[in-house]
């Protein structure tokens, strides 16, 4: 898969629209829709930016190698998770540190029960 075909996909899938990209990089709308339509490539600075953005390695944005995975490898999220994960990615830092706080007060509390 192409580099533009991985962005496009990873923007949808994290339901951003080119503009939400585009904000996050400081670009205009116009730079995300090349990059999408291979008619233009990110700098190095964009490049980490994105890979950061959707917590994937530049390697993987920019690998065109298509890499098959057996079923045991992979992972079917349900509609709430996707959702979850979605949501999680939008956060900024500090307020996914504290969500992780909160996950491991849960585990704590979830493990007291049983």
């Amino acid at each position: 898969m192409s580099f533009a075909d991985k962005l496009k996909k990873l923007r949808t899938e994290n339901k951003m629209t080119q503009q939400d990209v585009a904000d996050r990089l400081n670009v205009a709308r116009s730079t995300i829709a090349g990059y999408e339509t291979k008619n233009r490539q990110p700098s190095h600075e964009k490049l980490t930016t994105l890979a950061n953005l959707f917590r994937v390695t530049v390697d993987y944005l920019l690998d065109d190698e298509v890499i098959n995975l057996d079923s045991s490898q992979c992972v079917i999220y349900e509609d709430e998770e996707k959702k979850l994960i979605a949501k999680y990615r939008r956060l900024s830092p500090a307020s996914r540190k504290r969500l992780s706080e909160y996950v491991r007060l849960l585990e704590l509390s979830d493990a007291q029960e049983n």
